[in-house]
């Protein structure tokens, strides 16, 4: 057995506890696979292609100049302990799920699939670069795993797809939506400085390519949103898209604002950690009517507790 494996695995719980808050079935399948082939990593599934860490860790030094090129996917699907896998999956499942109902199923794998390549290639690059230009050999051998690059470039892609506000960093910072993932990079290193800043930065980089440069017009090029079924436009009352220059500016691909108190099909601009609060409320009342008051889940303001003493250890 892994020694990942070892002890109460208190993130897998977290994790579990978390999908039947928000439930299975309200989850598309393309979050919902790749969860689940995530955890089913972390419980040695596939040994012979994630025996540990090390097997699989992307660093400059590997890829580039041993060309071990397998590990740009790799070192993206493993992760280093329960709470690691815990974290990453629970944000997945508020960005995937918002972006794979947007973009519909197969364009979304299709995008996750391509920003984990480029992610990844980003990371190597900059390594490279950081190396050369400081002449630091430390950053060509720093080895990575963890999907957190790919959930900063999506998390680029949801700050844009959703009207500008306030957003909350780490759950209680206020910030301005288009800062918020520059904020969070910052923020993240100094409470885990082990967090690979490249590899984040890397991450929003390829997200910033993909809503301000080049990136989206190839992509669909090759395969579009229309040719996987997502409808080509909205009426007039579309939502807004994101923040240009200080103004808003309604455009086609924009969701639909929400209605009939639906929150689940447009999450209105709020951050994971508002959307995390209103599931977590929805769940106690849920859990208040059925069972009498019995808490069935564990106490998510417990687990936000657990999270800041885990970085903080």
């Amino acid at each position: 057995m892994s020694g990942r494996r070892r002890g109460t695995n208190l993130g897998l719980i977290l994790l579990g506890s978390q999908i039947m808050n928000v439930g299975v079935k309200k989850i598309p399948p393309v979050t919902l696979a790749l969860i689940a082939g995530q955890v089913a990593i972390f419980l040695d599934f596939l040994p012979q292609y994630f025996y540990s860490a090390n097997a699989v860790c992307m660093s400059s030094y590997i890829v580039w100049y041993h060309k071990k090129w397998e590990r740009l996917f790799l070192s993206a699907l493993y992760h280093a302990d329960d709470m690691h896998l815990y974290f990453n999956m629970s944000s997945l499942i508020w960005k995937g799920t918002f972006l794979e109902k947007k973009f519909k199923s197969i364009y979304f794998a299709y995008l996750v699939a391509v920003f984990t390549a480029l992610t990844s290639v980003t990371y190597v690059g900059l390594n490279l670069l950081l190396e050369n230009t400081l002449e630091d050999h430390s950053y060509g051998m720093q080895c990575a795993v963890g999907f957190s690059g790919v959930l900063f470039a999506l998390k680029v892609l949801v700050t844009h797809y959703t009207p500008p506000g306030l957003h909350y960093a780490l759950g209680f910072i206020p910030v301005p939506s288009r800062y918020i993932y520059w904020v969070e990079l910052i923020l993240i290193q100094l409470v885990t400085p082990n967090a690979s800043f490249t590899g984040h930065l890397a991450g929003i980089v390829v997200g910033l390519f993909y809503i301000k440069g080049p990136l989206k017009p190839i992509m669909d090029s090759i395969l579009s949103p229309e040719r996987t079924g997502q409808r080509s436009g909205y009426s007039s009352q579309s939502g807004y898209s994101g923040y240009r220059g200080g103004n808003y500016r309604a455009e086609p691909s924009a969701p639909p604002p929400p209605s009939y108190g639906f929150h689940e099909e447009y999450t209105g601009g709020l951050s994971e950690e508002e959307q995390l609060r209103r599931a977590r409320e929805n769940s106690y009342r849920e859990q208040q009517a059925n069972t009498g008051g019995q808490r069935l889940y564990p106490d998510l303001d417990d687990l936000r507790r657990q999270r800041m003493r885990h970085y903080n250890s």
